[in-house]
């Protein structure tokens, strides 16, 4: 689960990720009485300090290894000392450091204060943070602490601790200290992924492509709920209409209901995850010229190993692609035509438990090995290979742990070294494509994979050691691989664990952008999973530029900017109004369907939401279906089939159009990226290139793009260009034709229609 995120500015200021331009314009100081001798808490009430400005906080954001960081903090004229209260230097909780301030120049105090207020009754503090506490990646605390004769103030992050300007206060008990990611120096991200357009794929309702392999109830079973309530193995559904709804036992059949035998229908077998449609990897590749058309680079697949259910996630055999989506020839033919159209493949690695119903625990007996369960069941006489991968508690029932309590995924055992070798430790460079003596994560790049997608990477089950092992395989095999961690919360500190350090994965889903995103353009809004609150472009710029501050940068440009997946509401259901999730019933939320007024009104929304995710920095995804203007509530309404030959062409359309922009646009992909205008609906930023030099370091060609974000009624709007590009300048809107403006008093002015966007480049 996510916190929210609700921190504004009091002035909207110019940022960037690279260096950040101040404007002239502080939080209103000029109704404050400098005196010569002034009480603790007016010193507090005078102090100020923005994380987000270079000015204050030099370099901006996350910190490689061995970089100084300056820190400035401005107060009274009356201030006759300052300085930096560190804390968790090197990554160590019991290593503190103070570092004493001095006076900034005269030229920096002019620009913090600006030309309308008297400089002598300012002063601006700096102090540096050396490299030697700056040598352990890990997350790096700070505070200050100001006197003005016998008073003593101190200041930190804002009571939420969302970084930005601060809070003083005349005690330290009443603040909380700034947080900064230090992050591996090394730490690199592999270019082709941050480039790249990703399509998530859940394969069972995509597109079948090779019936032969369809899944069969007459002889396959899995496992769901018997007539005696407990578990056990049903026969599997097979549903003979592709465009019928997947069944969802949360549905109740009341007898009395008029759409009864709908109910019943709709409910199926009542058990989970035991219907299928057919989808395949066959599908997946007669569509690669279609998923090539939408821009896309990267093909992440949810499970495609042998398991019993219809999501793949309680996986039988880690090392046999499910017979219902093919054959390892199959599979490996995807690979070969994927790369040919220039695209990549990401698999599911779920290593957090396996299925009950498997070749490891092998509860129900299927398989010919000699399972973790069978050593239970006759400990004396039986030895299992797999016993000690799991965790066990024999006065329980079951008698193991499972994955959230569900008795079908048996938690593994990570620290167990016999474990850690079967899922990344063994490698054979002289025969990497042998299962029996690879590893996991090691044997699929041996065929032509680029990369694992981690589920539930942040479960208390692994540790940052398993990552950093898991790291150091993987990109051992392959270092252009990339490693996604599905994480929830801010995965720079997640109930203190700061994943981000480039010591782990490379990215995650960021399922925080997708909060972001529903705030902004959706309002409140709790989908079952998350309570969002509405927020004005105001407090979203605020709320991105968090992310900006605390991921470190080769992160931020790989990350996975997700609308939805296969755990959450389709985002077109949630922008086209439908009722909140927590207030429905499973009943309504099945038989939902919205009026023809409410789908018009979603594409509109999706459409401009989509702009603003094809213009920030990140990774766009798509999760199959979006762009074809699909929608449903939480799994198992989430995962319907692809509506080929219904599809939405108009979102289709656009989403081709920014599939196109982005790509024609290396700006959107690996610019620096600078807020231009936040007020009411209206959000705008530019991405940048400058110097030949990306963000990230590499060679790329000058360049600026201008996105502008109208989430209201249609507006004219004065957009603010600083020096960016020069008057005269002419700028042409990719969203519409070419349409150009022109750049004049270092602003461009735009004129735009209700819930539109525009993406304005350099010729």
């Amino acid at each position: 689960m996510s916190k929210k995120r609700t921190l504004s500015l009091a002035v909207i200021l110019a940022m960037t990720t690279s260096s950040v331009t101040l404007l002239p314009s502080l939080p209103s100081f000029s109704s404050i009485s400098y005196a010569k001798s002034i009480s603790s808490t007016a010193l507090s009430n005078q102090l100020f300090h923005d994380s987000y400005q270079a000015l204050y906080r030099s370099p901006f954001g996350a910190d490689p290894t061995g970089q100084a960081i300056t820190l400035r903090l401005l107060g009274p004229s009356s201030m006759t000392s300052a300085s930096i209260a560190l804390q968790n230097v090197n990554n160590n909780i019991n290593d503190s450091a103070t570092i004493l301030m001095h006076k900034a120049s005269d030229a920096l105090l002019r620009q913090a204060v600006g030309t309308q207020h008297v400089l002598s009754s300012y002063s601006l503090w700096e102090g540096t943070i050396p490299a030697a506490d700056v040598k352990v990646p890990g997350i790096l605390a700070y505070n200050f602490i100001a006197h003005a004769g016998k008073a003593v103030a101190y200041y930190g992050d804002n009571g939420n601790g969302y970084g930005g300007p601060g809070t003083g206060a005349p005690t330290p008990d009443m603040i909380v200290p700034y947080h900064i990611t230090v992050y591996a120096n090394s730490f690199t991200t592999p270019s082709w992924f941050d480039h790249g357009i990703i399509y998530e794929i859940f394969p069972d309702r995509f597109y079948n492509g090779n019936p032969k392999n369809d899944e069969n109830p007459s002889t396959q079973t899995a496992i769901g709920t018997l007539a005696n309530g407990q578990e056990g193995l049903v026969p599997i559904q097979f549903h003979k209409h592709w465009n019928s709804q997947p069944n969802d036992p949360n549905v109740v059949a009341n007898p009395s209901d008029k759409n009864y035998a709908a109910e019943l229908k709709a409910r199926g077998n009542g058990s989970w995850s035991t219907d299928f449609f057919g989808g395949d990897l066959q599908g997946i590749i007669d569509k690669l010229p279609y998923l090539q058309k939408l821009g896309v680079t990267t093909l992440y697949l949810t499970p495609i190993f042998q398991a019993p259910s219809n999501h793949k996630y309680d996986t039988s055999n880690f090392f046999k692609i499910d017979p219902g989506f093919g054959t390892l020839a199959t599979f490996k033919k995807l690979l070969v035509d994927a790369k040919a159209k220039n695209m990549h493949v990401v698999l599911d690695g779920v290593f957090e438990d396996t299925g009950s119903d498997s070749v490891y625990f092998n509860k129900y007996g299927n398989f010919t090995s000699i399972g973790a369960w069978q050593q239970y069941q006759s400990p004396k006489k039986v030895k299992s290979p797999y016993y000690s991968w799991y965790q066990w508690s024999p006065a329980a029932n079951p008698p193991y742990i499972g994955w959230s309590g569900v008795d079908t995924l048996p938690l593994t055992n990570t620290s167990n070294p016999s474990y850690q070798q079967f899922i990344y430790g063994k490698y054979d460079p002289k025969a990497p494509t042998n299962p029996a003596t690879n590893s996991v994560a090691r044997y699929w790049f041996s065929l032509g994979t680029s990369g694992w997608r981690l589920d539930s990477a942040n479960n208390s089950n692994y540790s940052v050691a398993w990552w950093s092992a898991f790291r150091k395989a993987v990109k051992q095999t392959d270092p252009n691989a990339i490693i996604i961690g599905e994480d929830w919360n801010d995965p720079t500190n997640d109930n203190g664990v700061d994943w981000m350090t480039g010591t782990t994965w490379d990215s995650t889903m960021n399922y925080l952008f997708r909060n972001d995103v529903i705030s902004f353009f959706a309002g409140n809004y709790n989908d079952g999973s998350v309570q969002n609150y509405a927020m004005n472009a105001q407090t979203f710029g605020s709320s991105l530029m968090q992310m900006l501050e605390e991921f470190p940068k080769p992160a931020m440009y790989a990350e996975m900017n997700l609308l939805g997946t296969h755990d959450t509401e389709r985002i077109l259901t949630i922008l086209e109004g439908a009722p909140d999730a927590t207030m429905t019933t499973p009943n309504q939320q099945y038989f939902y369907h919205p009026t023809a007024k409410q789908t018009a009104i979603g594409v509109q929304k999706l459409e401009l939401v989509t702009d603003f995710q094809y213009g920030f920095v990140g990774v766009p995804m798509i999760y199959y279906g979006d762009e074809a203007g699909m929608i449903g509530y939480k799994d198992p309404l989430d995962r319907g089939t692809y509506p080929w030959g219904n599809a939405n062409q108009t979102l289709i359309n656009h989403y081709t159009l920014l599939g196109k922009i982005r790509n024609d646009h290396p700006v959107l992909q690996s610019g620096n990226y600078q807020q231009l205008y936040a007020k009411g609906s209206v959000f705008a930023f530019a991405r940048t290139i400058r110097h030949g030099t990306d963000a990230l370091g590499a060679k790329a060609a000058n360049a600026t793009a201008v996105v502008v974000i109208n989430n209201g009624p249609s507006k004219t709007i004065t957009i603010p260009i600083h020096t960016l590009v020069a008057n005269g300048t002419v700028l042409k809107d990719a969203l519409h034709g070419q349409k150009t403006y022109t750049v004049e008093h270092d602003t461009v002015m735009i004129t735009l229609p209700a819930y539109d966007g525009a993406m304005l480049f350099t010729r």
